[in-house]
């Protein structure tokens, strides 16, 4: 009987790394309205304390943080999509652990080679912090100002990778791209350093999604 292969092989060793301040040049608000997010009453202060911890903090011991929560959730869950979220749910204050479960298939939609898993997890960060609820529906500045971190996030993403699309940074990674749903290229994909190639991309993902918040948040 053929041995059934694992989602992916991802048994990579914690690290600790550090990365400068991403310039976010002109696309950033100009000064902050806390009201531009859609973070319940109760959790505000969470979020509120998490932010002021975290600026406190040393910008790079923050990355190291982040780093570690990559690496730990990556070997837990094999998912870059998850493990992108969950990485800055837990340092930010955030709450979604529906969308924790909702982002289960979406590593590179359904492992199709389309939009990264990184990019959707730090996309759903960003819309629980700026985005607008169910009886916000109308409020259609609130959903414009969600777009100026979440842009600015693909822009930045696109400069490191070339492109959001998960095959595409197969090829930048690998020098080719896997279809992942066939078991004999997933073991390929595996074999040619999986672990390392993908946790890189998370953690660069949510490095550059923890810097636009800090930034937006400490104005």
């Amino acid at each position: 009987m053929k041995k059934k292969l694992k989602r992916r092989d991802f048994i990579y060793s914690s690290i600790a790394a550090t990365i400068g301040s991403v310039a976010l040049g002109s696309c950033s608000i100009k000064g902050k309205d806390k009201s531009d997010r859609i973070i319940k009453d109760s959790d505000e202060s969470t979020f509120e304390n998490k932010i002021s911890e975290n600026l406190e903090m040393p910008r790079d011991l923050v990355m190291k943080l982040l780093d570690q929560k990559v690496n730990k959730y990556m070997q837990i869950s094999y998912n870059c999509a998850q493990s992108s979220f969950l990485a800055l749910k837990e340092q930010f204050g955030l709450e979604g652990d529906d969308v924790l479960k909702a982002l289960t298939p979406l590593t590179g939609i359904a492992e199709r080679g389309e939009t990264c898993g990184a990019v959707i997890g730090s996309l759903m960060a960003f819309g629980l912090i700026y985005g607008r609820g169910e009886n916000e529906l109308h409020d259609w500045d609130k959903y414009r100002d969600s777009l100026i971190p979440s842009g600015k996030f693909c822009e930045l993403f696109e400069k490191e990778f070339g492109s959001t699309m998960c095959h595409d940074i197969q090829k930048l990674k690998f020098g080719r791209c896997f279809h992942l749903t066939n078991p004999k290229e997933l073991e390929e994909f595996q074999e040619a350093g999986a672990t390392e190639k993908c946790s890189d991309v998370v953690r660069k993902a949510i490095r550059i999604t923890a810097e636009i918040i800090l930034e937006r948040e400490g104005r």
